[in-house]
Formats: structure tokens, sequence, C-alpha cells
């Protein structure tokens, strides 16, 4: 494909050079309705591919999680001197699997589950609110946010590593005036 071709050789030029290069080509081979659209992931691309430093800044990268489970404990809220509060709950999701020589889905053979907790953590005002009022355990929520792994320091003075969700959304999936 010559599009293919143009593009990884206007990697090697300079930036401005491969934007009017990407301009002239996509214009000419696929008109100016997709003009916009071919620039935009070659920028992209250019971005992933260049080494200068203004590059390097502009990359993009993505920490995102989903997570669907139950509710493993009610919410607590937390605040160390002198920082925002900060509302924490675990969340457990379940992987269920079965076993055996034909693993296809089937009534014969062993069901496998694990359980994975999760700590979650809400920082956002609004949201962290409404976390420590509404969120309960048992309650089956969906927690969109991103991952991050830290350090703290125990009551015995010993460093530890822990993994948190920072969640930025949650939704819940159980009605708030039932009890699951």
């Amino acid at each position: 494909m010559p599009g293919v071709v143009v593009l990884n050789c206007v990697l090697f030029v300079n930036l401005e050079l491969s934007h009017w290069l990407v301009d002239r080509w996509s214009r000419r081979t696929t008109g100016e309705m997709f003009h916009r659209p071919v620039l935009q992931v070659f920028r992209q691309f250019a971005r992933c591919q260049s080494t200068d430093s203004l590059s390097a800044i502009l990359e993009r990268s993505m920490n995102k999680v989903q997570l669907l489970g139950r509710v493993g404990q009610d919410p607590v809220m937390r605040q160390a001197d002198g920082k925002n509060p900060v509302t924490i709950f675990s969340l457990a999701t379940n992987e269920l699997w079965r076993s055996g020589e034909n693993e296809v889905f089937q009534p014969a053979g062993d069901v496998n589950q694990k359980t994975t907790w999760h700590r979650v953590s809400v920082f956002r005002p609004g949201l962290r609110d409404v976390a420590y009022q509404h969120v309960k355990k048992g309650a089956r929520l969906l927690v969109e946010g991103k991952i991050d792994y830290g350090e703290y320091t125990d009551k015995n003075n010993v460093r530890r590593q822990a993994t948190t969700i920072i969640a930025d959304n949650i939704i819940f999936l159980t009605d708030l005036r039932d009890k699951p």
C-alpha cells in the first residue's frame, strides 16, 4: 500500500516537513474528506516514534481500569495530616473456569473460581461523599478509574507496597434502597 510506505519514510524527516508531506499525500490519495483523520493518526504515530523532547511530552499513554464486582466492606473515610479526605472500600471480582479434558463449558467437569480483592480509593470530592454515604457491603458496582502502585509505612515502621484503584466513576448496579 503506497500510503504506508510514505508514512514510514516520513518518520525519518523533520516534523514540519513530515506534516507537509502527509498533508499533500492525504489530500491527493484519500480526498479532502479523510485528510484530517489521516493527519491526526500520523501525528500520534510520529509522536510515538520521535526522540526529541517535545514529542516525548506530547506522547499519550493510558492507565484505565474497569472493575465489576461486589463490595466487601462498608466504606471508611480517612484523612491524613493536612491532606484531602479519601473514601476507601474493597471490591471483589470473580473469575470462573471449568477444568478437565474438554474445557468447553459443559455440565461435566469441575468449576473453579478465583476471587480477587481490590482496594478502591475515591478522592474526587462529590464522588467521595456519595461513595461514603451509599456504597454498602454486598452492593454490586462498576468502578472505573486508574491503577496506582504506591508505598506506605505500617504501624511497625515497615515499608509496604500497595496497589490501589483510584476511582473516577462509580456506577451502582443494585438499587440504593435495597439491601443486597
